[in-house]
């Protein structure tokens, strides 16, 4: 017995990687199928990225279907149940909440709507839409399938387009942070005494030079570092704090505060883009004389990650892109011709609404109107289903309907995209099939939501960047808060036309930098001042500051710029420090000081000065603001842009009533206070949390990133699936954006380039990438987990784009006709 127990863990772990083996996916041999009238080419290149070479396009895309999924079928698994709400059914009932906001969300609806249309605007691209998912559903039906498949016991069934296109709207869910920032300014404005809650929630009203219209490298600037006015918070209300008719009582907030726990609390396996950095040099400034793209979208961590790398062609096509794996067009994407990039526009398309509802009728100005309903149900694992009904206003679904315990007025989620017509699958077919930047342009002009950034170089040495997606224009102007719904004074009552979206087309300068920054501190036609969850300035403008500090960028350069770690609000934010705080009186304290005037303002493992920053900003944070927000409204705060952009504010006016601590009733603290208390407990922080040595206080010791798997949660083989954690150059709100869960004192970044990529036409094939962890979901793949320490050590790779650079490749799988 004694020997049974001790030999039966090595038994179990032979066992199950024995059966990944048997899992693996087989990149070499033949695939026939009935489904094919010609053939098809995969050869895979070293790293794992598949070169797919068709005879036409049904035979390539078939490939691709069938290649994405030997690698990511679990992925896409998870990506169809996320996007029509079908959680529940794999991972068991603590999905329910999940499963019926996701429905609530309208993702299904709007997608049958979409892909059963009798006219589409191209009907190619559902032709090879359906092309793809015949390869992946040969793929579902012949091969092996992945060791989750047999952990959840998972039935496979075939992929549909209702299964893609859901997920490509769910893509669009960059709207989280303004459900939580809309509920979290209306609960504060309630709160708040003495206080200004437009404090809290600023934006970018106190920001200057950080605009991407009026703020590029080398375009005249207003003077820098402005001097900030000593004005009262109570004498400093902005537009967005007169008082909207919405009357919140406080049973209304109680239950706003469930609204925003709630989203909060959502824990879904796959998250949506977040932000991004993306930049432009045109040949006048690029060392090699061709234009050049850089681009590094933000997503969530995961493993697999967000983006499957591949080449594709087939006459009259051929793109080297970066897909969502259940999607047969790159969002992502270059040739020889063109290449573009997005980052996250994040303008305010989403609205909440507090609404009257009497006997199954919604009020909306002086009328009584009809609900309407979307009924579907939630499968359960053992079979069972659970019937699911949401209610719809004119505004949109109410979201607050199956909330648990949720007792207030029913709150419904204006979205543009329930609103308007949205074509993605359209317009990623002709973006992909563009000729020049006018088609790309006309092409993403039908976007409705979301809002993006999109970056444009080609091969003539043309730059530009456009904006696009929808500004809704409300009858009112948009407020920063839940508006009343029945009295129809906050309605949307149109959209700026996409032709007057902001664009930036060959500027003089030569550079155009996007950083999910606000995009004109000017007004648009029909709008005026834009509206939006803007994030910090700080990444933009180090581009910037960086980009303007030489007339010409080589491509290794640009490469490097990826990689840059450098706080570029810390030299403001401890020169202020410096000359505020007294010496402080422990030698914990002193060590504090020492470390902060010595740092280089880099993240590196290795630093110091990296983590006695952070965790002295998040020390401040919590002494500033833990006494007027308390804890959880604190946590929930620091999953908001608006905390960082605030403490920018809050930092530069010694004159706001928040630096009075509210628990000290005897005392009125000054911002030298707080700073000097801050330094004090970030040493104690530091000495219990890191070392008792100072010299171990180093960011590698406190800061990591991690991949985690949807299994990593799994008692005894969840570690198997995580990949991390593991200490990382990087940090919030640098270039290197590895974003962490700064109020909950959780350092394992959760958020961070999904990938980084450099174009450069005047040196084509000397263009590099980097992917976070490697291509393949496949635990019994070669190329799983592969590509880690690369992007750990900011190691970008050559992109093989020619079939000279290709070769024949080790990993061959030739596709004919059955």
């Amino acid at each position: 017995m004694f020997l049974f127990i001790l030999t039966l863990p090595i038994t179990l772990h032979l066992l199950f990687w024995g059966l990944v083996s048997l899992k693996a996916p087989r990149y070499q041999g033949e695939i026939r199928s009935e489904k094919l009238t010609s053939k098809a080419t995969v050869i895979r290149d070293e790293i794992g990225i598949p070169h797919i070479v068709g005879e036409d396009a049904k035979s390539a895309y078939f490939a691709l279907g069938f290649t994405m999924a030997q690698d990511r079928i679990f992925q896409m698994e998870l990506q169809r149940r996320i996007g029509k709400g079908e959680l529940t059914e794999i991972f068991g009932e603590k999905l329910i909440p999940s499963d019926q906001f996701l429905k609530s969300l309208l993702l299904k609806q709007t997608a049958e709507n979409y892909a059963n249309q009798t006219k589409h605007i191209y009907p190619e691209a559902w032709e090879q839409l359906d092309w793809f998912l015949e390869g992946v559903n040969h793929f579902l039906e012949t091969e092996p399938l992945p060791i989750e498949y047999t952990i959840l016991g998972i039935k496979p069934r075939p992929f549909d387009r209702v299964d893609a296109i859901s997920f490509l709207f769910y893509m669009g869910f960059s709207f989280a942070e303004g459900i939580k920032s809309d509920s979290l300014y209306s609960i504060m404005e309630s709160e708040l005494v003495g206080r200004s809650a437009s404090e809290l929630f600023p934006r970018y009203d106190f920001e200057t030079n950080a605009s991407i219209l009026e703020s590029q490298p080398g375009v005249k600037k207003l003077t820098s570092n402005l001097p900030i006015p000593n004005v009262n918070p109570k004498n400093d209300l902005k537009g967005s704090d007169i008082k909207s008719s919405l009357s919140q009582s406080n049973k209304d907030i109680t239950n706003l505060k469930q609204l925003v726990t709630f989203v909060s609390s959502l824990n879904l396996p796959i998250e949506p883009l977040e932000g991004s950095n993306s930049w432009l040099v045109g040949p006048s400034r690029s060392a090699s004389g061709g234009a050049v793209l850089a681009n590094d979208p933000h997503i969530a961590l995961s493993n697999p990650g967000a983006w499957y790398e591949a080449y594709i062609e087939y006459p009259g096509y051929e793109n080297y892109g970066y897909f969502l794996s259940i999607i047969p067009f790159p969002l992502i994407a270059h040739n020889r011709d063109k290449a573009w990039g997005l980052t996250m526009l994040e303008q305010d398309d989403v609205n909440l609404y507090m609404e009257t509802i009497e006997a199954g009728k919604y009020k909306s100005g002086s009328n009584w109107k009809e609900l309407t309903y979307y009924k579907d149900e939630i499968k359960q694992k053992d079979g069972t289903k659970i019937p699911f009904e949401v209610a719809i206003t004119n505004h949109g679904p109410i979201i607050t309907e199956h909330i648990k315990g949720y007792k207030g007025r029913p709150v419904s989620l204006y979205w543009a995209h329930h609103h308007l017509d949205n074509p993605l699958l359209d317009v990623l077919y002709k973006m992909g099939k563009s000729k020049s930047f006018q088609e790309l342009d006309s092409a993403s002009s039908m976007i409705g939501a979301p809002g993006l950034n999109f970056s444009y170089a080609d091969k003539d040495g043309n730059i530009a960047y456009y904006a696009v997606g929808r500004f809704p224009i409300l009858k009112s102007g948009n407020p920063r808060k839940i508006l009343e719904g029945s009295t129809g004074e906050h309605d949307v009552i149109g959209y700026v036309p996409s032709k007057d979206n902001p664009k930036i087309i060959n500027p003089k300068n030569g550079i155009i930098v996007t950083a999910n920054n606000l995009v004109t501190s000017g007004k648009i036609p029909g709008l005026g001042k834009p509206e939006g969850n803007w994030q910090p300035p700080d990444r933009f403008q180090r581009l910037v500051g960086i980009l303007e500090t030489q007339e010409k960028w080589s491509l290794e350069e640009l490469a490097a710029i990826q990689n840059d770690s450098v706080s570029s609000f810390a030299p403001e934010y401890l020169e202020i420090l410096f000359s505020s705080v007294k010496e402080p009186k422990t030698l914990g304290g002193k060590k504090v000081l020492e470390i902060l005037k010595n740092w280089n303002f880099e993240h590196f493992p290795e630093s110091q000065g990296a983590a006695v920053y952070d965790v002295f900003f998040y020390i401040t944070m919590k002494e500033l603001l833990i006494d007027e927000m308390g804890p959880e409204h604190f946590e929930l705060y620091g999953e908001m842009a608006e905390y960082w952009n605030a403490y920018r504010r809050f930092i530069r006016n010694p004159n706001s009533n928040y630096w009075d601590d509210l628990r000290t009733v005897e005392t009125l603290e000054t911002r030298t206070d707080i700073l000097n208390r801050s330094i004090e407990l970030t040493a104690r922080y530091l000495e219990k949390n890191v070392s008792a040595s100072p010299s171990l206080w180093k960011w590698k010791y406190l800061y990591k990133i991690k991949h985690p798997h949807p299994l990593g949660v799994l008692p005894l083989i969840g570690g198997v699936f995580n990949i991390g954690p593991l200490p990382s150059a990087g940090g919030a709100e640098v270039v290197n954006n590895l974003k962490y869960k700064l109020m909950k004192e959780d350092w394992t970044a959760i958020a961070g380039p999904s990938k980084r990529r450099v174009i450069d036409y005047g040196r084509f094939e000397e263009s590099v990438t980097q992917l976070p962890i490697g291509n393949s979901g496949n635990l019994g793949s070669p190329f799983y987990g592969n590509l880690v320490d690369d992007y750990i050590n900011g190691v970008h790779r050559k992109i093989l784009y020619s079939k000279s650079q290709v070769g024949d490749g080790k990993y061959r799988l030739e596709f004919q006709p059955k």
